[in-house]
């Protein structure tokens, strides 16, 4: 059975208190239906555009926008594609029922959605039929353990997931999915996207990230070589997890406080509750909160919209007296005190 191999340090004790802590402030915060759905849904891109970024693909966060928002795009196809394969195994994981035990089958489903289009059909969903390796700069840096190791080794990852690892800490156990999940490499293909979208499924799983509000794989991107620096020295440590459970709860704690300022920056009128934003609407408003007020023309050249379309982005404010204007010209529009 897989036992993974670790020891709760202060520090990493310290990390995942902070983290809790953060996470209540966040499960807690007063903000409107309205802004969570703006935030899960940028929290959806951002762990697309970093998790396949990793991995090199090229395309811009703004590209990967367009295309979680169903826009048509011009990029190349197989950038594409995986960015799209990704969008959709989270989705796929976000209507898992929070009480769906994560099975090796579904691990296999998580692998086939990824790599849909990517891989030769074999390949796709399936366990790796020969040794692979990993290169970095021409030369192999870690030699994963052979194809007749990945679905024991999967088996067993699993097994302990809902097993003896249902009492250890969701940030413990999604780090240890994370790093198992790299250390066995068990498909052709796909074996790092596959742990990311495992890590953060295990966080649902968990009850830890109920309401999808962060995207932990922008740490690891903006981290890079920290990122793999930290699963090496795993290898180099005989597979001891302690300073790989530190790093990923770091980057939770970090990853937790971006998303707690950002909430924070949303504590807009009592008005605005069940008011239905538009994201242009959330940026006006935003905008709004450190200024004393902004006239049409301002507010044109903050948006980069005609001016008949600010007019259409500021009525329904007014209307529902989120926004005042002046009875002076030229008209300046503040938020409702």
């Amino acid at each position: 059975m897989y036992q993974p191999h670790y020891t709760i340090t202060e520090t990493l004790l310290a990390r995942i208190s902070e983290a809790e802590m953060l996470r209540t402030k966040i499960q807690t915060a007063p903000v409107q239906v309205a802004w969570l759905e703006t935030i899960r849904f940028e929290s959806l891109v951002r762990r697309a555009h970093f998790s396949t970024a990793i991995e090199g693909n090229p395309l811009t966060l703004p590209e990967v926008e367009a295309l979680a928002g169903a826009k048509k795009v011009d990029v190349k196809d197989r950038a594409k594609r995986e960015v799209l394969n990704y969008l959709a195994a989270l989705r796929w994981i976000a209507r898992q029922p929070a009480k769906a035990p994560v099975t090796e089958a579904a691990v296999l489903k998580l692998h086939r959605i990824i790599t849909t289009g990517l891989l030769e059909p074999k390949l796709v969903g399936a366990y790796k039929i020969s040794a692979n390796v990993i290169m970095s700069a021409g030369q192999v840096v870690y030699r994963p353990p052979g194809p007749q190791a990945a679905k024991p080794g999967t088996r067993a990852l699993v097994e302990w997931l809902e097993g003896p690892g249902q009492s250890t800490h969701p940030i413990v156990a999604s780090a240890c999915a994370h790093y198992e999940v790299a250390r066995l490499h068990p498909f052709r293909d796909g074996n790092g996207r596959v742990a990311r979208a495992l890590a953060t499924w295990v966080l649902y799983h968990r009850g830890f990230d109920t309401q999808h509000l962060f995207a932990v794989d922008q740490y690891f991107k903006e981290d890079h070589e920290g990122y793999y620096q930290a699963l090496q020295r795993v290898h180099k440590e005989h597979d001891e997890l302690t300073s790989w459970l530190e790093y990923v709860a770091l980057a939770v704690l970090e990853t937790l406080g971006r998303t707690y300022r950002r909430i924070e920056h949303l504590a807009l009128p009592p008005s605005t509750k069940r008011l239905s934003l538009t994201r242009q609407q959330e940026r006006l408003l935003l905008e709004l909160q450190s200024k004393r007020g902004m006239t049409v023309e301002e507010l044109q050249r903050h948006l980069g919209v005609e001016r008949v379309q600010v007019y259409r982005i500021l009525s329904p404010l007014v209307t529902r007296k989120v926004l005042t204007k002046s009875k002076t010209r030229p008209v300046v529009y503040q938020l409702t005190h």
